[in-house]
């Protein structure tokens, strides 16, 4: 557990404080560069998102914050104030683990009040601890289950059990680390609308780290996308989806259909492309060669009747999510992926189209190797 307190006070935050921010904020260890200059602001009362695939940097980024890591450049400012070099029980925040680290031999209510109990000329009195223990329990629908041990509760339980822990010191900002990676999907969608309910009671800064992309977009006032160590984008959930601002943005957050195309024409803010013949506009990213890679999202490309469309497929995948089907067709300009409300069988002859103006038009670069997962876009099932 982290200190809840502001350096040298007391453990209540003044409402209004909790903005975060690093700058140049770089970590090595021998020839690898972890964190490379990172410059993040997070308001006072947000919920923002670091999100990523694996080996990122988003860890360590976070363990810097919480004084688990030491930078080898950069500051860490906390409402203004330097905490870089401060010990982690003397930053004003709480951190929520992956794993919990709940103490299996004390009682949900001893759990949650370990915080109030450990630095003796600080401890509340014990009405004050009931009272305050009652309040983090009611907050996080926890009433009742004060004197259960934590091997009695389910997964989703444990999960807001250390979360009232650190919440009980008002900490300026609350960091959570991966806490749902290890709840199955229907207590994730679950502990995801209490972790919503609870930030819009209590105004903390939230940071989540996580490298679910459907988690970040899904809860997250902002999400802040790293790659190799810096920052790639950082905008809000719906920007990051709909106007990503780099290729690897692209290929990571949602699903889509790349294509490699020929640059004919330009205008201030669409190029003119050619497909294999096929012209088509897009949205221009500030290309500089005569070639591009167009990202077309799956909600804007249709199923046609064969030779109705911009280029005739035959179907290879079709999957069902709920409100619409997902397919891949492969055709004579590449694979696409597209949505129809309609099934379709593996085989089955179709037309795919598209818009006059669509897709973002990006600076040509190899594939990632690794396949990244896809996830549905907001507003769709998975929202």
């Amino acid at each position: 557990m982290f200190g809840g307190d502001r350096p040298g006070g007391s453990a209540t935050s003044a409402p209004g404080q909790g903005a975060l921010a690093t700058r140049t904020l770089s970590k090595r260890y021998g020839s690898i560069v972890a964190v490379d200059a990172v410059d993040l602001d997070l308001p006072a009362g947000s919920f923002f998102s670091l999100l990523g695939p694996s080996g990122c940097g988003k860890t360590t980024l976070l363990r810097m914050i919480a004084g688990l890591e030491q930078p080898d450049e950069g500051t860490i400012l906390v409402d203004g104030m330097d905490i870089t070099r401060l010990s982690p029980e003397r930053r004003p925040f709480n951190m929520v683990f992956q794993r919990y680290a709940l103490f299996p031999h004390l009682s949900v209510f001893d759990n949650v009040a370990f915080g109030l109990t450990t630095a003796r000329s600080e401890r509340p009195p014990r009405d004050e601890v009931r009272r305050r223990v009652g309040d983090m329990l009611a907050l996080v629908g926890l009433e009742g289950l004060e004197r259960r041990w934590p091997g009695q509760l389910s997964g989703g339980q444990q999960q807001r059990v250390a979360v009232a822990r650190a919440l009980i010191r008002h900490p300026r900002v609350l960091l959570l680390d991966e806490p749902m990676s290890a709840l199955d999907r229907n207590v994730r969608h679950q502990v995801r609308e209490e972790l919503l309910r609870i930030h819009s009671e209590l105004g903390t800064t939230f940071l989540l780290v996580t490298h679910d992309q459907d988690e970040a977009l899904s809860i997250s006032g902002m999400v802040a996308l790293m790659n190799q160590g810096h920052l790639e984008q950082v905008a809000k959930p719906e920007t990051l989806y709909r106007r990503p601002a780099t290729l690897f943005a692209a290929r990571f957050i949602g699903a889509g259909t790349f294509l490699d195309v020929s640059i004919v024409a330009r205008s201030p803010s669409v190029v003119a492309v050619d497909l294999a013949g096929i012209r088509f506009g897009a949205e221009d990213t500030g290309l500089t060669g005569d070639r591009a890679t167009v990202l077309l999202r799956p909600e804007e490309v249709k199923v046609t009747d064969p030779g109705a469309g911009r280029v005739d497929g035959r179907v290879l995948t079709c999957t069902f999510f709920g409100s619409y089907y997902e397919l891949t067709a492969s055709t004579a300009c590449g694979t696409f992926r597209l949505r129809d409300t309609h099934l379709h069988a593996p085989g089955d002859a179709i037309g795919v189209a598209w818009p006059e103006t669509a897709g973002i038009a990006y600076e040509s670069t190899p594939a990632p190797p690794a396949i990244i997962e896809d996830i549905a876009p907001p507003g769709g099932p998975e929202a």
